[in-house]
Protein backbone atom coordinates (compact mmCIF):
# COMPACT_ATOMS: atom_id res chain seq x y z
CA UNK A 1 0.00 0.00 0.00
CA UNK A 2 2.48 2.63 -1.36
CA UNK A 3 2.63 5.55 -4.32
CA UNK A 4 4.74 5.83 -6.90
CA UNK A 5 8.17 7.25 -5.54
CA UNK A 6 7.27 11.35 -6.04
CA UNK A 7 3.87 10.58 -5.03
CA UNK A 8 5.40 8.86 -2.07
CA UNK A 9 7.62 11.57 -1.18
CA UNK A 10 4.51 14.40 -1.19
CA UNK A 11 2.44 12.06 0.97
CA UNK A 12 5.06 11.83 3.61
CA UNK A 13 6.19 15.30 3.48
CA UNK A 14 2.25 16.09 3.81
CA UNK A 15 2.24 13.68 6.83
CA UNK A 16 5.27 15.37 8.04
CA UNK A 17 3.62 18.30 8.34
CA UNK A 18 0.32 17.50 9.39
CA UNK A 19 1.37 14.98 12.14
CA UNK A 20 4.36 17.03 13.74
CA UNK A 21 2.38 18.64 16.22
CA UNK A 22 0.31 15.52 17.73
CA UNK A 23 3.57 13.47 18.07
CA UNK A 24 5.01 16.03 19.97
CA UNK A 25 2.53 16.35 22.70
CA UNK A 26 2.33 12.34 22.38
CA UNK A 27 6.17 12.05 23.14
CA UNK A 28 5.70 14.48 25.86
CA UNK A 29 2.62 12.85 27.17
CA UNK A 30 4.76 9.25 27.12
CA UNK A 31 7.74 10.69 28.94
CA UNK A 32 5.68 12.01 31.66
CA UNK A 33 4.02 8.87 31.65
CA UNK A 34 7.11 6.89 32.42
CA UNK A 35 8.54 9.13 34.58
CA UNK A 36 5.30 8.84 37.13
CA UNK A 37 5.03 4.92 37.03
CA UNK A 38 8.20 5.19 38.91
CA UNK A 39 5.90 6.02 41.57
CA UNK A 40 4.05 3.09 41.15
CA UNK A 41 7.06 0.85 40.72
CA UNK A 42 8.21 1.69 44.43
CA UNK A 43 4.55 1.36 45.56
CA UNK A 44 4.52 -2.45 44.24
CA UNK A 45 8.10 -3.51 44.24
CA UNK A 46 9.48 -1.71 47.87
CA UNK A 47 12.72 -2.86 48.67
CA UNK A 48 13.09 -4.79 45.17
CA UNK A 49 12.42 -1.25 43.50
CA UNK A 50 16.34 -0.76 42.95
CA UNK A 51 16.88 -3.08 39.37
CA UNK A 52 13.82 -1.09 38.22
CA UNK A 53 13.95 2.15 39.17
CA UNK A 54 18.04 1.37 37.34
CA UNK A 55 15.91 0.44 33.65
CA UNK A 56 13.93 2.88 33.80
CA UNK A 57 15.72 5.83 34.67
CA UNK A 58 18.63 5.03 34.22
CA UNK A 59 18.03 3.22 30.72
CA UNK A 60 15.04 3.94 29.52
CA UNK A 61 14.27 7.45 30.24
CA UNK A 62 17.84 8.67 28.85
CA UNK A 63 16.83 7.42 25.35
CA UNK A 64 13.59 8.91 25.80
CA UNK A 65 14.90 12.14 26.46
CA UNK A 66 17.54 12.16 23.34
CA UNK A 67 14.67 11.38 20.82
CA UNK A 68 12.31 14.41 22.27
CA UNK A 69 16.03 15.98 21.45
CA UNK A 70 15.71 14.93 18.14
CA UNK A 71 12.11 16.13 17.66
CA UNK A 72 11.95 19.19 18.84
CA UNK A 73 15.33 20.22 17.03
CA UNK A 74 15.24 22.86 14.07
CA UNK A 75 16.28 20.25 11.98
CA UNK A 76 14.04 17.26 10.95
CA UNK A 77 16.49 14.85 11.37
CA UNK A 78 13.93 12.11 11.13
CA UNK A 79 10.91 11.83 9.73
CA UNK A 80 8.26 11.95 13.02
CA UNK A 81 6.85 8.48 12.53
CA UNK A 82 10.62 7.33 12.94
CA UNK A 83 10.39 9.23 16.05
CA UNK A 84 7.37 7.66 17.18
CA UNK A 85 8.52 4.06 16.39
CA UNK A 86 11.44 3.99 18.14
CA UNK A 87 10.13 5.14 21.65
CA UNK A 88 7.28 3.06 21.19
CA UNK A 89 9.94 0.34 20.88
CA UNK A 90 12.21 1.93 23.71
CA UNK A 91 10.02 1.97 26.00
CA UNK A 92 8.20 -1.92 25.40
CA UNK A 93 12.06 -3.11 25.38
CA UNK A 94 12.62 -1.27 28.88
CA UNK A 95 9.36 -2.69 30.15
CA UNK A 96 10.40 -6.48 28.72
CA UNK A 97 13.63 -5.87 30.78
CA UNK A 98 11.48 -4.40 33.68
CA UNK A 99 9.49 -7.99 33.62
CA UNK A 100 12.65 -9.98 33.44
CA UNK A 101 14.39 -8.61 36.76
CA UNK A 102 11.31 -8.19 38.77
CA UNK A 103 9.51 -11.06 41.18
CA UNK A 104 7.25 -13.46 38.89
CA UNK A 105 4.63 -12.37 41.31
CA UNK A 106 4.63 -8.45 40.42
CA UNK A 107 4.86 -9.75 36.30
CA UNK A 108 1.59 -8.75 35.73
CA UNK A 109 1.03 -5.12 36.10
CA UNK A 110 4.46 -5.21 33.59
CA UNK A 111 2.98 -7.03 30.95
CA UNK A 112 -0.43 -5.83 31.07
CA UNK A 113 1.53 -2.58 30.58
CA UNK A 114 3.89 -3.33 27.97
CA UNK A 115 1.15 -4.68 25.63
CA UNK A 116 -0.91 -1.19 26.29
CA UNK A 117 2.17 0.16 25.10
CA UNK A 118 2.41 -1.98 21.85
CA UNK A 119 -1.45 -1.43 20.80
CA UNK A 120 -1.65 1.83 22.01
CA UNK A 121 1.14 2.68 19.69
CA UNK A 122 0.32 0.75 16.94
CA UNK A 123 -3.56 2.13 17.26
CA UNK A 124 -2.59 5.92 18.01
CA UNK A 125 0.62 6.56 17.03
CA UNK A 126 -0.16 7.86 13.60
CA UNK A 127 2.87 5.65 12.50
CA UNK A 128 2.41 4.40 8.96
CA UNK A 129 0.89 0.81 8.34
CA UNK A 130 4.45 -0.74 7.12
CA UNK A 131 6.10 0.97 10.30
CA UNK A 132 3.50 -0.10 12.10
CA UNK A 133 4.04 -3.77 11.64
CA UNK A 134 7.99 -3.47 11.68
CA UNK A 135 7.08 -2.44 15.16
CA UNK A 136 5.16 -5.07 15.71
CA UNK A 137 7.53 -7.89 14.65
CA UNK A 138 10.61 -6.17 16.38
CA UNK A 139 7.97 -5.79 19.59
CA UNK A 140 7.76 -9.75 19.32
CA UNK A 141 11.60 -10.39 18.54
CA UNK A 142 12.89 -8.57 21.59
CA UNK A 143 9.78 -10.27 23.39
CA UNK A 144 11.81 -13.60 22.27
CA UNK A 145 15.14 -12.08 23.06
CA UNK A 146 14.67 -11.14 26.54
CA UNK A 147 11.92 -13.71 27.94
CA UNK A 148 13.01 -16.55 26.12
CA UNK A 149 14.75 -18.22 28.37
CA UNK A 150 11.43 -18.55 30.31
CA UNK A 151 8.72 -19.38 27.43
CA UNK A 152 9.38 -23.11 27.67
CA UNK A 153 9.59 -23.72 31.05
CA UNK A 154 5.79 -21.63 32.14
CA UNK A 155 2.91 -22.08 29.83
CA UNK A 156 1.67 -18.95 31.07
CA UNK A 157 4.19 -17.30 29.07
CA UNK A 158 2.97 -19.08 25.87
CA UNK A 159 -0.35 -17.93 26.21
CA UNK A 160 0.64 -14.68 26.71
CA UNK A 161 2.77 -14.60 23.66
CA UNK A 162 0.17 -15.90 21.79
CA UNK A 163 -2.40 -13.36 23.14
CA UNK A 164 0.28 -10.66 22.13
CA UNK A 165 0.56 -11.62 18.95
CA UNK A 166 -3.66 -11.92 18.13
CA UNK A 167 -3.85 -8.28 19.53
CA UNK A 168 -0.88 -6.84 17.15
CA UNK A 169 -2.81 -8.44 14.45
CA UNK A 170 -6.13 -6.78 15.06
CA UNK A 171 -4.18 -3.67 15.47
CA UNK A 172 -2.65 -3.83 12.45
CA UNK A 173 -5.62 -4.70 10.33
CA UNK A 174 -7.08 -1.46 12.48
CA UNK A 175 -3.82 0.31 11.36
CA UNK A 176 -4.10 -0.57 7.83
CA UNK A 177 -7.95 0.59 7.22
CA UNK A 178 -6.60 4.47 8.69
CA UNK A 179 -3.67 3.90 6.76
CA UNK A 180 -5.51 3.67 3.48
CA UNK A 181 -8.14 6.14 4.66
CA UNK A 182 -5.21 8.52 4.96
CA UNK A 183 -4.18 7.79 2.05
CA UNK A 184 -7.29 8.37 0.26
CA UNK A 185 -7.90 11.76 2.04
CA UNK A 186 -4.25 12.96 0.92
CA UNK A 187 -5.16 12.11 -2.72
CA UNK A 188 -8.82 13.82 -2.80
CA UNK A 189 -7.14 16.90 -1.54
CA UNK A 190 -4.46 16.63 -4.01
CA UNK A 191 -6.42 16.31 -6.39
CA UNK A 192 -9.30 18.95 -5.28
CA UNK A 193 -5.86 21.44 -4.75
CA UNK A 194 -4.99 20.72 -8.83
CA UNK A 195 -9.21 20.88 -9.94
CA UNK A 196 -8.49 24.61 -8.15
CA UNK A 197 -5.24 25.06 -9.40
CA UNK A 198 -6.75 24.53 -12.87
CA UNK A 199 -9.82 26.39 -12.55
CA UNK A 200 -7.81 29.41 -11.31
CA UNK A 201 -5.65 29.36 -14.69
CA UNK A 202 -9.05 28.83 -16.61
CA UNK A 203 -10.52 31.72 -14.61
CA UNK A 204 -7.10 34.13 -15.03
CA UNK A 205 -7.03 32.85 -19.10
CA UNK A 206 -10.93 34.35 -18.91
CA UNK A 207 -10.17 37.23 -17.47
CA UNK A 208 -7.53 37.97 -20.10
CA UNK A 209 -9.94 37.24 -22.49
CA UNK A 210 -12.31 39.49 -20.97
CA UNK A 211 -9.95 42.49 -20.21
CA UNK A 212 -6.50 41.72 -22.51
CA UNK A 213 -7.44 42.89 -26.47
CA UNK A 214 -6.30 39.59 -28.51
CA UNK A 215 -4.25 40.88 -31.36
CA UNK A 216 -1.91 43.62 -29.39
CA UNK A 217 -1.76 42.02 -25.97
CA UNK A 218 -2.65 45.46 -23.82
CA UNK A 219 -5.91 46.42 -22.32
CA UNK A 220 -9.24 45.95 -24.07
CA UNK A 221 -11.75 48.83 -24.56
CA UNK A 222 -13.93 46.97 -21.53
CA UNK A 223 -10.99 46.73 -19.27
CA UNK A 224 -10.52 50.98 -20.19
CA UNK A 225 -13.64 51.62 -19.25
CA UNK A 226 -13.52 49.62 -15.99
CA UNK A 227 -10.31 51.42 -14.84
CA UNK A 228 -11.01 54.82 -16.10
CA UNK A 229 -14.23 54.05 -13.67
CA UNK A 230 -12.15 52.75 -10.97
CA UNK A 231 -9.37 56.17 -11.40
CA UNK A 232 -12.29 58.72 -12.12
CA UNK A 233 -13.54 57.80 -8.70
CA UNK A 234 -10.34 57.55 -6.59
CA UNK A 235 -9.22 60.73 -8.02
CA UNK A 236 -12.95 62.57 -7.42
CA UNK A 237 -11.83 60.84 -3.60
CA UNK A 238 -8.38 62.77 -3.14
CA UNK A 239 -8.93 65.60 -5.25
CA UNK A 240 -5.87 65.30 -7.75
CA UNK A 241 -6.00 65.58 -11.68
CA UNK A 242 -6.40 62.70 -13.92
CA UNK A 243 -5.55 62.58 -17.31
CA UNK A 244 -5.93 60.86 -20.32
CA UNK A 245 -4.75 60.51 -23.99
CA UNK A 246 -6.19 59.39 -27.16
CA UNK A 247 -4.35 58.69 -30.15
CA UNK A 248 -4.86 57.23 -33.54
CA UNK A 249 -1.87 55.82 -36.53
CA UNK A 250 -1.82 58.39 -39.56
CA UNK A 251 -3.50 57.52 -42.33
CA UNK A 252 -4.13 53.93 -41.39
CA UNK A 253 -6.49 53.19 -44.18
CA UNK A 254 -4.18 54.17 -46.79
CA UNK A 255 -1.51 52.16 -44.82
CA UNK A 256 -3.65 48.85 -44.53
CA UNK A 257 -4.91 49.65 -48.97
CA UNK A 258 -1.29 50.22 -49.51
CA UNK A 259 0.48 46.93 -47.21
CA UNK A 260 -2.55 44.89 -46.94
CA UNK A 261 -4.74 43.99 -43.93
CA UNK A 262 -1.97 41.57 -42.17
CA UNK A 263 0.71 43.72 -42.59
CA UNK A 264 -2.06 46.86 -40.41
CA UNK A 265 -2.32 44.41 -37.89
CA UNK A 266 1.61 43.58 -37.32
CA UNK A 267 1.61 47.53 -37.86
CA UNK A 268 -1.09 47.72 -34.79
CA UNK A 269 0.52 45.65 -32.63
CA UNK A 270 4.09 47.13 -32.78
CA UNK A 271 2.42 50.52 -32.20
CA UNK A 272 0.39 49.36 -28.81
CA UNK A 273 3.79 48.08 -27.32
CA UNK A 274 5.71 51.39 -28.42
CA UNK A 275 3.17 52.97 -26.57
CA UNK A 276 3.20 50.61 -24.06
CA UNK A 277 7.21 51.39 -23.65
CA UNK A 278 6.80 55.22 -23.17
CA UNK A 279 3.62 54.82 -20.44
CA UNK A 280 6.17 53.16 -17.52
CA UNK A 281 4.36 54.31 -14.46
CA UNK A 282 2.47 51.46 -12.50
CA UNK A 283 -0.62 52.90 -12.54
CA UNK A 284 -0.90 54.14 -15.91
CA UNK A 285 -2.95 51.63 -18.56
CA UNK A 286 -2.85 51.67 -22.32
CA UNK A 287 -6.01 50.20 -23.92
CA UNK A 288 -6.67 49.74 -27.35
CA UNK A 289 -9.79 51.56 -27.73
CA UNK A 290 -10.80 50.66 -31.33
CA UNK A 291 -9.45 49.79 -34.56
CA UNK A 292 -6.39 51.84 -34.43
CA UNK A 293 -7.45 54.33 -31.75
CA UNK A 294 -5.39 53.71 -28.20
CA UNK A 295 -6.10 55.10 -24.94
CA UNK A 296 -3.89 55.93 -22.18
CA UNK A 297 -5.28 56.66 -18.21
CA UNK A 298 -2.34 59.11 -16.89
CA UNK A 299 -3.87 59.16 -12.82
CA UNK A 300 -2.42 62.44 -11.01
CA UNK A 301 -1.08 64.02 -14.19
CA UNK A 302 -1.58 68.12 -14.74
CA UNK A 303 -2.21 68.67 -18.64
CA UNK A 304 1.04 69.91 -19.22
CA UNK A 305 2.47 66.43 -17.50
CA UNK A 306 0.18 64.27 -19.54
CA UNK A 307 1.25 66.48 -22.53
CA UNK A 308 5.62 66.11 -22.17
CA UNK A 309 4.05 61.36 -21.95
CA UNK A 310 2.20 62.34 -25.12
CA UNK A 311 5.50 63.93 -26.89
CA UNK A 312 7.17 60.63 -26.00
CA UNK A 313 4.39 58.70 -27.12
CA UNK A 314 5.07 60.10 -30.63
CA UNK A 315 8.42 60.21 -30.27
CA UNK A 316 8.80 56.58 -29.36
CA UNK A 317 5.94 55.28 -32.45
CA UNK A 318 8.53 57.50 -35.11
CA UNK A 319 11.68 55.56 -34.17
CA UNK A 320 9.49 52.50 -35.23
CA UNK A 321 10.67 53.62 -38.43
CA UNK A 322 7.79 51.35 -40.04
CA UNK A 323 8.04 52.56 -43.48
CA UNK A 324 4.12 54.00 -44.41
CA UNK A 325 4.13 54.39 -48.32
CA UNK A 326 0.82 56.07 -48.69
CA UNK A 327 1.58 58.81 -45.38
CA UNK A 328 1.35 62.12 -47.15
CA UNK A 329 3.06 64.04 -44.11
CA UNK A 330 5.56 61.43 -42.99
CA UNK A 331 7.59 58.71 -44.77
CA UNK A 332 7.16 56.51 -41.87
CA UNK A 333 4.11 55.55 -39.44
CA UNK A 334 2.94 58.49 -36.99
CA UNK A 335 0.61 59.01 -34.41
CA UNK A 336 -1.77 61.99 -33.45
CA UNK A 337 -2.28 61.94 -30.09
CA UNK A 338 -5.04 64.39 -27.56
CA UNK A 339 -4.52 65.48 -24.52
CA UNK A 340 -7.19 65.97 -21.67
CA UNK A 341 -7.02 66.39 -17.94
CA UNK A 342 -9.71 67.03 -15.15
CA UNK A 343 -10.33 67.36 -11.71
CA UNK A 344 -13.03 65.19 -11.26
CA UNK A 345 -16.09 66.79 -9.35
CA UNK A 346 -19.02 65.99 -8.33
CA UNK A 347 -21.13 67.43 -11.39
CA UNK A 348 -18.47 66.01 -13.76
CA UNK A 349 -18.49 62.65 -15.64
CA UNK A 350 -15.55 59.82 -17.47
CA UNK A 351 -17.58 60.62 -20.58
CA UNK A 352 -16.97 64.12 -20.67
CA UNK A 353 -12.95 63.18 -19.88
CA UNK A 354 -13.11 61.21 -22.67
CA UNK A 355 -15.12 63.89 -25.20
CA UNK A 356 -12.71 66.44 -24.57
CA UNK A 357 -9.34 63.74 -25.33
CA UNK A 358 -10.99 62.88 -28.44
CA UNK A 359 -11.87 66.48 -29.24
CA UNK A 360 -8.00 67.01 -28.85
CA UNK A 361 -7.76 64.04 -31.13
CA UNK A 362 -9.10 65.47 -34.35
CA UNK A 363 -7.85 68.72 -33.45
CA UNK A 364 -4.67 67.24 -33.97
CA UNK A 365 -5.57 65.76 -36.63
CA UNK A 366 -6.81 69.08 -38.11
CA UNK A 367 -3.80 70.70 -37.55
CA UNK A 368 -1.82 68.25 -39.81
CA UNK A 369 -1.24 64.74 -37.18
CA UNK A 370 2.42 63.94 -36.40
CA UNK A 371 2.07 65.94 -33.08
CA UNK A 372 -0.39 66.22 -30.01
CA UNK A 373 -3.00 68.65 -28.93
CA UNK A 374 -3.95 70.16 -25.53
CA UNK A 375 -7.88 69.84 -25.24
CA UNK A 376 -9.92 71.78 -22.68
CA UNK A 377 -12.18 70.36 -19.62
CA UNK A 378 -14.69 72.21 -17.29
CA UNK A 379 -11.75 71.59 -14.99
CA UNK A 380 -9.10 72.16 -16.66
CA UNK A 381 -8.70 76.07 -18.01
CA UNK A 382 -5.92 75.60 -19.98
CA UNK A 383 -5.17 77.31 -23.26
CA UNK A 384 -5.90 74.87 -26.05
CA UNK A 385 -3.08 74.16 -28.48
CA UNK A 386 -1.24 72.27 -31.25
CA UNK A 387 1.80 70.53 -30.73
CA UNK A 388 3.41 68.98 -34.25
CA UNK A 389 6.78 67.09 -34.23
Amino acid sequence: MRFVPDLERRYQRYRQLRDGRYVRQLINLLIAFYILFGAFDWLLLQQQVERVLVIRYGLGLPGMLGLWLVLHTGRRLLPVERIVFFSLFWLSFTTLLMIRVVPEAFTGPYLLGVLVIVMAGITVGRMGFWVSLSFGVLFLLSFLAVLGPVLLDNAFWLYYLFLSCGAIVLCLLAQFTTDRSGRREFLQKLMIHRKNHELRKLNSRLRDLAEVDALTGIANRRSFDQVLEEEWRRAQRRGYSLALLMGDIDFFKAYNDALGHQQGDICIRQVAQSIKASVRRPGDMVARYGGEEFAVILPALQLSEAATVARMVCDQVRTLRLPHPASPVYPFVTISVGVAAMVPQEQHSPAQLVGAADEALYQAKRAGRNGIHLGVTPAAPDTEGSDGR
